[in-house]
């Protein structure tokens, strides 16, 4: 759920017209090809020490470097050795690239990810089932009506921030825009989660109706494993809520953009962090999307044990780890954590970290709130539940300024489906449903 370090590099800024297609036309994508096809041959010749030319040298790199050799060694045994090395794709993840290879054994054929930093470097590596898709598609676009313009904007002195503006063409006055603020982990500017890319999905959606769209890679995955601050002082000031603050301030120095309508719209943890940023920044309104109503130490074991519900036998491995993580979760809501706890807690985050959880009444805070506020949720949504929406509606009744939309189709990413959502879902080829971004594009129009 929440993973909290990273690696920079300087982007070069690039402008790109009418952009309907995968995003692998912003880098040179050949030395990743090169490099996808001299691993998995090393991995083929079963060379030694194979692993040192294509992995840096820092501790997270070489965890990474051991996870990928028991990776290989547990598909080798089910599967046998590689046959044939095939055809390899690349795609564009924020500021980081990945490849897709089909590699052929004597069961048939597989897709190898490889997950590559900004340096060229290797951060994992994943082996799923051979498909049709390879990588994100989005939908067809009959008339692609806008502009990418790739951007760099600071949080901080020592925070650098890239990201992908959407801007409507042919544009008579200054129009509406809107920042979209991830969740919970380290995610990319599209927040891209296998084969789908939620964030593009609404920003290609939400441009063709004529209204901007800033996305950009958190902090924690642009600094991934070499990061410019401390662990010990992460907490979501620093994590979310700065950077969403410096993405409304860079939009209200761009032309075209009418300053007086510029938007916050939070996915999951962005929108928990919500009432805070529109306190820090002046805009017209904030969009809550999927918005927990509590603190995340009390979601948790119900996420858990969803999932753990799901299970159609025991497993005891997985079991093990449910209860492990419900152990860090009990250590997180000691009365006598404090910051200079060594106390080992949920997802490696540190005391500042849960304490701000613990501490932060996302309902109190949105009550004082008088700008307009959007919330929609989705009825298949097991992170962010029911629970939480009507947390969130018996909180705000009887605020003119409050609208909430709830669609039982949709899960967590506003992925359609129906019965029971399952953690596999979000991996599975789909698109973030139109309904959504229609209710956001009409609330930001003032419909």
């Amino acid at each position: 759920m929440i993973k909290l370090r990273y690696s920079l590099q300087i982007l070069a800024l690039l402008l790109i017209s009418g952009v309907a297609v995968s995003q692998d036309d912003t880098k040179e994508v050949s030395p990743y090809k090169k490099l996808s096809k001299s691993f998995f041959g090393a991995v083929k010749r079963d060379i030694p020490n194979r692993n040192e030319k294509f992995f840096d040298t820092s501790f997270y790199a070489k965890i990474s470097s051991a996870q990928t050799d028991r990776t290989l060694d547990n598909f080798r045994r089910a599967h046998g050795v590689i046959v044939a090395i095939e055809k390899t794709e690349v795609d564009t993840q924020g500021c980081k690239m990945a490849t897709a290879t089909s590699i052929k054994t004597g069961d048939g054929k597989f897709l190898w990810y490889l997950y590559f930093d900004q340096a060229q470097y290797i951060q994992r590596l994943a082996i799923d089932t051979f498909s049709d898709q390879w990588f994100y598609k989005p939908k067809p676009i009959t008339s692609p009506n806008y502009t990418r313009k790739e951007v760099l904007f600071e949080s901080n002195p020592f925070i650098k921030l890239p990201g992908s503006l959407y801007i409507p063409n042919n544009l008579k006055k200054p129009g509406p825009a809107v920042v979209l603020v991830h969740g919970s982990g380290p995610h990319d500017r599209n927040m891209c989660i296998g084969r789908n890319k939620i964030f593009l999905d609404m920003a290609l959606e939400l441009v063709q109706k004529g209204i901007t769209v800033l996305i950009y890679d958190k902090r924690t995955y642009v600094y991934q494993y070499h990061d410019p601050f401390p662990m010990d002082s992460m907490d979501f000031q620093s994590e979310t809520i700065d950077d969403a603050v410096a993405a409304v301030n860079f939009l209200k120095q761009q032309t075209g953009i009418d300053t007086s309508r510029i938007f916050i719209a939070g996915h999951s943890q962005g929108a928990l962090c919500g009432p805070l940023m529109v306190k820090k920044c002046k805009v017209k309104g904030l969009i809550l999307l999927a918005a927990p109503g509590r603190s995340l130490l009390d979601m948790i074991p119900e996420q858990l044990d969803y999932i753990a519900g799901l299970q159609t036998k025991k497993d005891a491995t997985a079991e093990a780890q449910t209860n492990a993580i419900k152990w860090q979760v009990n250590n997180a809501l000691k009365p006598e954590l404090t910051l200079q706890s060594r106390m080992i807690l949920p997802f490696g985050a540190r005391p500042k970290y849960w304490l701000f959880d613990r501490n932060y009444k996302v309902l109190d805070v949105a009550k004082t709130i008088t700008l307009p506020i959007l919330l929609i949720q989705g009825g298949r949504d097991y992170n962010v539940t029911k629970k939480d929406y009507d947390l969130w509606g018996e909180a705000m009744k009887g605020k003119s300024n409050f609208k909430s939309v709830y669609f039982e189709e949709l899960d967590h990413m506003f992925f359609t489906g129906t019965g029971k959502a399952r953690p596999e879902d979000v991996t599975k080829v789909n698109h973030a449903s139109q309904k959504v971004t229609d209710k956001m594009a009409d609330f930001i129009n003032g419909k």
